[in-house]
């Protein structure tokens, strides 16, 4: 495959390959769920598209192949990371107060009741996490659990700038957010993590910021299943 094309997979347990773009022609081989494809050309009604893999070309209904996104390139970015960046410096207030950007975070979860939806002391990562991949056009977890993002789209073996990475925190629990990048010392490797309810460097009040975590609490990575996963 090269790198300027198209690239789709495959969402129905299986999927034949046909000889033409039609119900009645013959059938030239079969693929499975999430098996990628080529694109060479597609019919001209639409609703066909005509590719290869592993030796295997023909024709296949595009109603059970998903376009797969490519990853961003030099300059570019996932489009949740500028509505990320964005939020940077939203903190909680502390007492009776409530800062109400963090209520609207907690707004995007359902597995809380409104007395925790009410309140910005509610641990609210994962909260704002959803908030930011909702807004750039895709479904999360509506979960208040960082961990219920392990489940979300697909797992990668080798991270990417703005890919979500779960954690084990120090004092128990998870969290979740979006990669940043490595730093590397002498005794341990960290990730740093943009993401919401992350101390403040000096006051300790959850806010959005970009917090380093050792990369030995790490649960895992995960991407959109319609991007197209790293090389490991």
């Amino acid at each position: 495959m090269t790198d300027n094309s198209e690239k789709y997979r495959v969402t129905t347990a299986a999927l034949n390959v046909r000889e033409m773009p039609s119900n009645t022609s013959k059938i030239v081989g079969c693929l499975t769920k999430n098996q990628r494809v080529e694109k060479l050309d597609i019919s001209s009604d639409g609703n066909w598209i005509q590719h290869k893999t592993a030796g295997l070309q023909g024709w296949s209904s595009k109603k059970y192949l998903e376009k797969l996104i490519p990853l961003p390139g030099s300059g570019e970015s996932f489009p949740w990371m500028p509505i990320a960046e964005a939020e940077k410096g939203v903190i909680e207030i502390p007492g009776s107060e409530n800062n109400p950007r963090v209520l609207e975070y907690l707004n995007s979860v359902t597995n809380i009741g409104p007395t925790w939806r009410s309140r910005d002391e509610t641990p609210w990562c994962s909260a704002f996490v959803n908030w930011c991949v909702e807004k750039a056009g895709y479904t999360g977890t509506k979960s208040a659990l960082s961990t219920s993002w392990l489940r979300w789209g697909q797992s990668i073996s080798k991270p990417v700038k703005g890919c979500l990475v779960i954690f084990l925190r120090e004092n128990g629990g998870g969290h979740v957010g979006f990669y940043v990048g490595e730093t590397v010392t002498s005794t341990a490797t960290y990730i740093k993590v943009l993401s919401g309810n992350q101390e403040h460097a000096d006051t300790d009040i959850g806010e959005v910021n970009e917090k380093h975590y050792l990369k030995s609490k790490l649960l895992g990575y995960r991407l959109p299943s319609d991007y197209v996963s790293p090389v490991a």
